[in-house]
């Protein structure tokens, strides 16, 4: 017997954004703070379920970018010979560098949190919540451009990213959570708003299997759950309830083979959803996922 849809229901609402709004404004508040000097020029704002409206009950870390932009980074070194040469011409080395303006971000955490709140981790900055503030990961990033072509008379051919490196691996890290906003805005229009409010449904499933010990949490992280979903096509969330269109969405599921998968790109569409990186899902891990959600909605 299927999931019921007053159960539905209740999983496609929205978690509570409160405590996040006011997480977001503490941070932003600290960072933004006087004495920067003028040259230095950064933008900060929420990514992750919160930004996406995807989160759920029980989400509690807030994600907040904190991107540099008085230097960028980009593939330049993939461009042709001609193009490098054209764009090594038209831009100079940055006076700053994103590792001085991270240990800034960090003091001004510590001065207005206190050095005991504030963790300096691998890929983000913890910043400790209290009654008012949720836990929040401080992501310091510069710019990063994908460029598809450069000349000096197109410098805008490019994919629009963020770029930082891991404190203890020093591995790089490319992400396009703009582009990632953007096309689930799209997805979920496209939809007649329905497309969200199924990522929710989905996202508690998997916490249902958790709680049920049938999967661990680390199976099916969230953003891969939110980038299978945007490639399940927009006719399946055209219906008129919740049942009939996570019906369509569990016989999509269960539908993909190994082939299909591996043409799935990341909502961003600038990287496939499957793949050997650590930024990438595990093909193995994706199917056990399916299988343990249907057999969720098979039984109710």
């Amino acid at each position: 017997m299927a999931i019921n849809e007053s159960q539905l229901i209740t999983w496609s609402h929205q978690g509570v954004t409160t405590s996040s709004a006011n997480t977001y404004d503490s941070i932003k508040t600290c960072i933004e703070g006087n004495n920067w000097k003028d040259d230095v020029s950064f933008e900060i704002y929420l990514q992750g379920s919160y930004k996406n409206s995807t989160n759920i009950r029980g989400d509690s870390d807030v994600d907040v970018i904190v991107e540099f932009s008085s230097v960028f980074y980009s593939n330049k070194e993939e461009l042709p010979p001609e193009q490098l040469r054209e764009h090594n011409e038209y831009y100079s080395e940055g006076k700053y560098t994103l590792e001085s303006f991270k240990q800034a971000v960090i003091a001004r955490l510590k001065a207005n949190y206190g050095d005991d709140q504030v963790q300096a981790g691998n890929k983000s900055i913890k910043v400790l919540g209290n009654s008012n503030r949720l836990d929040c990961d401080v992501v310091c990033c510069a710019e990063y451009r994908e460029y598809n072509s450069f000349s000096k008379s197109n410098t805008r051919d490019y994919a629009k990213g963020i770029v930082f490196w891991t404190n203890q691996t020093n591995d790089k890290i490319v992400n396009f959570p703009i582009l990632h906003y953007d096309n689930g805005v799209s997805k979920n229009q496209n939809c007649n708003s329905n497309y969200k409010p199924s990522v929710r449904i989905i996202k508690n499933m998997k916490s249902r299997l958790v709680s049920l010990n049938l999967i661990s949490v680390t199976l099916a992280p969230s953003y891969f759950i939110e980038c299978l979903m945007y490639n399940v096509a927009n006719a399946n969330f055209h219906s008129n309830t919740h049942s009939s269109r996570i019906l369509n969405v569990m016989n999509t599921f269960y539908q993909y083979t190994e082939s299909d998968l591996r043409e799935m790109v990341c909502q961003n569409r600038q990287r496939y959803l499957f793949g050997n990186s650590d930024q990438q899902w595990n093909i193995s891990d994706c199917q056990s996922f399916i299988r343990n959600i249907i057999n969720l909605w098979n039984e109710g």
